[in-house]
This record gives structure tokens, C-alpha cells and sequence, in this order.
């Protein structure tokens, strides 16, 4: 298909289905992939929810503002929030800025991409069925939003365990093995050399005294993972995503993902991601990275690409080999995940897990669950994806 081909398809699909207000299975066609009506409705639906309800916000569109003010889209430089300030300027970039910059970094790949296709070819996959992890987590935030708004009344006090403070406190009552609290109505931090009064920090326990924060202690890796990352590396966890389908309420899993951080952080958020075969081998993948998606201003111009081949098999901090290593409790880990999400949120269509192993008796903890969930590049069945995917968005329609 030419570029000019693809444009027009994608235009003819978008306001199809912008201007017609009809589901996703309206526009029949044998020749149309369905993982291109998935992304393309599911862009027109980011326009329709963007002043509805959100779970977790007074509308989607301040849910897109607050979530996407530190995602920059590599060497631009452009938070994407900028591009959320209303429904009228999202609209605007989906029609006009969103094809142009497919296009140009169509250009770019066509010279670095190690795939050796040609522009016409990288347009297309670009602009109508994109595979990064950018766009699958857009997806997913999409087909959530859409689910909380359709079905609110029967679901509105499973989408409440996005609230981590919520989370720790039924996981507790539902023994679901969430990381423990300080059972202390509040504590007081204070420097131990400013005076004056100055220095002094109190905070109050979400659990026991109606305050904002979570108090606990500082966990550390499991001794099979402190080995893999550096000695003041975060703690470093594995995010599992779950998922159930529209007509099933059998709970599965898409992709697990070991999140080794990095040297002197204080968070996994920033980590090598390895992706962690659960299905035959349970041996990690190369590892990859997002991180040249959240530099902001000009260090946006001076990263790698997220088209450039990543292949970090050795960590780049810990100088470790971690690229074919076999993780020992995959088994565990998914029975632990799946557990929680038909106990805690039986109808939510799609869940991330942070999954801890830490050294207190070599337990396995969660910290949290994230609903608008990314899969941190971890590979997934991109059939069985994309029928999920449909058939969420069929269902929710009617």
C-alpha cells in the first residue's frame, strides 16, 4: 500500500467511525486487519470519553493530562499533554500532527530499522497498526475507561483498588499477600542536625488516622534478584499483566516482565525490562528499555531512538548476564496475580501487578495494581491480543 493508500484509509476509518457514532463492527470489511479498526476506533473513543466520567479523574481528558505530562515522544522534545489541554486540540493532532510525525519517523526507520522495509511500508504499520509499547498502553487506558464509564454501578468499587491505600487495605482483609503498613497513626521525620524547628516532617497514616500517606518499611530484593542488579539498585519487581475476556470470566495472563532498575534509583520505573517467557522456558529474554520516551526538553534530541534495536543481555549497570537466565517461581507469581484480580476485581477487563520478591523469608509481595495498565515492552500474543481487544470493545458498545 502507497503512503498516499494509507493515509486515506486511515482517514476514511477515522471519521467513519468519528462521525458516524457507531461500534467498533459497524465498518465491514474482509480486507481491513482488525488490529487496524482496534487502533483506530480506539482513537476516535479517546475523543468521545475525553469529558466523560473517569475512574480515577473528574473526566478522561484530565486523567490524559495527568498521566501523559512526562511522555515525550522521542527527539520532539513535546510532553503529549500539551496536545490534551481540550478535545478540540487532541482531534486536532490526531488529524494533522499524528500522520506527519508516522511519516517522518517512517523516513527515519526506513534508513535504521534493521527490518529494511521501505517508507510506504513502515507508514503503514506506523500510522495504522502501531506495536510499540506506547501504543498498546494507550489501548489498554481506552478500553478501561471505556469499561468503568459503561458498567460504573456494578464495577465502580473494583476500579477503587486503583487507589493504593484501598488496595493494601481489602488485599488485607481478602489475604491477598500486599506489602504490610506500620500499624502507627502517624510518625515524625526530622534531620538530625537543622534546628529551629526547621526540618521537621510529620505524616499521617492513611490506615489509622485518615492521613495521605503509606507508611511502611523499605523492602529489599530477593537474593536471586540482588544478584542480577547493583547493590543500592531499586527494588525491582516483576509487572504481570492480567486480563479477562468479554464472555469469560477466566482470568489470564498476556506478559510478565522483570523490571531490573537501575543504579541509584529509587523506583524500577526507570529499568531494563526483560521479558520473562511464562509460558515453556520461564528463561528472560534480551532486555529493552522506555526510557527515552520520558526526556524531557532538549535531552529528547540526544537518546536512542525507539525504533533503534535494543539488546541489553547484560545489564548495563550490574555488568551481569541476564539475557537466557531461568526465573524459578513464574508458577507462583501467576497464581498469586490471578488470585487477586478475580478476588479483588473480578470484571475489570485488564490489570498490571507490580510483583515483588523481596528477602523477608523469600516472600512474594504486591504493591500495587494499575487498571490504565503498559506492558513495559513485553511480548504478547498479538492474535489473541487484538481478539481481545474487539471483543471488549464490541461488547461495551452495545
Amino acid at each position: 500500500m502507497s503512503t498516499v493508500q494509507t493515509l486515506l484509509l486511515y482517514y476514511r476509518l477515522f471519521y467513519y467511525y468519528l462521525c458516524s457514532g457507531n461500534g467498533i463492527d459497524t465498518y465491514s470489511s474482509t480486507e481491513i486487519d482488525r488490529r487496524i479498526l482496534i487502533h483506530i476506533y480506539s482513537l476516535v473513543l479517546v475523543i468521545r470519553l475525553f469529558s466523560l466520567p473517569h475512574y480515577r479523574a473528574k473526566c478522561y481528558g484530565d486523567d490524559l493530562r495527568a498521566n501523559l505530562r512526562n511522555v515525550i515522544v522521542p527527539f520532539t522534545g513535546i510532553p503529549l499533554s500539551i496536545f490534551c489541554l481540550n478535545k478540540y486540540v487532541c482531534l486536532f493532532f490526531l488529524i494533522f500532527i499524528y500522520p506527519l510525525w508516522a511519516f517522518i519517523g517512517s523516513i527515519y526507520l526506513s534508513f535504521h530499522d534493521s527490518r529494511k522495509k521501505t517508507v510506504h511500508e513502515h507508514f503503514y504499520e506506523q500510522l495504522l497498526r502501531p506495536n510499540h509499547w506506547f501504543a498498546t498502553w494507550r489501548i489498554n487506558c481506552t478500553i478501561v475507561t471505556y469499561h468503568s464509564y459503561k458498567k460504573w454501578e456494578q464495577t465502580k468499587e473494583q476500579y477503587a483498588m486503583e487507589d493504593k491505600g484501598r488496595f493494601l487495605i481489602e488485599g488485607n482483609k481478602l489475604n491477598i499477600p500486599v506489602t504490610p503498613i506500620f500499624d502507627v497513626p502517624r510518625i515524625m521525620i526530622k534531620h538530625k542536625s537543622i534546628e529551629g524547628g526547621m526540618g521537621i516532617n510529620i505524616y499521617d497514616n492513611f490506615a489509622t488516622n485518615h492521613g495521605d500517606w503509606i507508611i511502611q518499611k523499605v523492602f529489599s530484593n530477593s537474593d536471586f534478584i540482588q544478584r542480577l542488579v547493583t547493590s543500592d539498585a531499586p527494588l525491582s519487581t516483576v509487572r504481570i499483566i492480567t486480563s479477562r475476556d468479554s464472555s469469560s470470566s477466566s482470568i489470564k495472563v498476556k506478559t510478565m516482565v522483570f523490571r531490573a532498575g537501575r543504579i541509584r534509583q529509587k523506583t524500577d520505573h526507570n529499568a531494563i525490562f526483560y521479558d520473562i517467557d511464562f509460558n515453556s522456558s520461564h528463561r528472560l529474554s534480551s532486555g529493552t528499555t522506555n526510557r527515552h520516551w520520558y526526556q524531557p526538553g532538549f535531552k529528547s534530541f540526544d537518546t536512542k531512538s525507539m525504533w533503534n534495536e535494543q539488546n541489553y543481555s547484560v545489564h548495563p549497570d550490574s555488568h551481569e548476564r541476564i539475557e537466557g537466565i531461568k526465573w524459578p517461581n513464574v508458577n507462583e507469581m501467576i497464581q498469586c496475580v490471578c488470585q487477586a484480580h478475580e478476588k479483588l476485581c473480578p470484571n475489570v477487563p485488564i490489570i498490571g501487578w507490580d510483583v515483588a520478591w523481596t528477602n523477608e523469608d523469600n516472600q512474594l509481595m504486591l504493591l500495587e495494581l494499575n487498571i490504565s495498565c503498559n506492558f513495559f515492552n513485553g511480548h504478547f500474543d498479538t492474535e489473541e491480543y487484538t481478539k481481545f481487544c474487539y471483543e471488549w470493545f464490541h461488547a461495551l458498545d452495545i
